[in-house]
């Protein structure tokens, strides 16, 4: 993308409700109001509130919101090129049940407080030589905790079979709870378990023919 259509989407993205821009210092010194009254305050409703992390455009926060009107849905990625398309189809389908924020995951903490109902980690950057920035890393995992409830859960969809095995590995020495798992969802009937959406990325991996992998887990034994 050029400089010039990311400065253009850039400026748009001041004027849409549905996105908030909040500067990770001040989150530091002061956490964001909805803390805790997402659901009550902002939402105004009683619904599930599901969170996707690195959601690039948006594209599974949209659908899921789509899906499930009932439940409340909101994406979060630090690229606002990216975040402008998702913001933008919501605002125009006039769309009450989701949102999006701009920041870094490292500031969830600072956002949320065990309010969430589900984590959704789609197709996140594998980092096969920086496992330190997976998304699944324990420094997250122990983030992520602090802004699921009790009984929340975790989804990870990758086509990266490393970043599956690792994270399954990971769950289970840490003595977590893995719900349901597949390294080939699209020959597993958890197919039929979860919200059929499909960002760009999958859609290109599986025409390519690479298998997709899902697991879904708690933080808790």
């Amino acid at each position: 993308m050029g400089k010039k259509k990311k400065l253009i989407r850039f400026k748009e993205n001041k004027t849409f409700e549905k996105l908030f821009e909040p500067v990770a210092l001040d989150l530091i010194k002061q956490d964001h109001e909805y803390k805790g009254k997402w659901q009550s305050e902002y939402f105004k409703s009683s619904g599930r509130l599901v969170l996707e992390l690195g959601c690039g455009y948006g594209e599974y926060t949209v659908g899921q919101a789509k899906l499930l009107p009932n439940d409340c849905f909101i994406g979060i990625d630090i690229k606002g090129a990216r975040l402008n398309l998702g913001v933008k189809e919501i605002e125009e389908a006039k769309m009450s049940n989701a949102c999006f924020i701009r920041t870094q995951v490292e500031m969830i903490p600072h956002i949320f407080s065990n309010e969430i109902d589900e984590i959704w980690l789609t197709f996140p950057d594998p980092r096969p030589d920086r496992a330190r920035r997976r998304l699944t890393y324990p420094l997250f995992l122990d983030r992520y905790k602090k802004v699921l409830k009790t009984n929340g859960t975790i989804c990870l969809k990758t086509d990266s079979k490393e970043l599956y095995d690792y994270t399954c590995n990971l769950i289970d020495s840490l003595n977590y709870k893995t719900i349901e798992k597949t390294d080939d969802l699209y020959n597993s009937p958890l197919l039929e378990k979860i919200p059929f959406i499909q960002t760009k990325y999958e859609k290109r991996f599986l025409a390519e023919g690479k298998p997709i992998c899902f697991l879904r887990f708690s933080l808790h034994p």
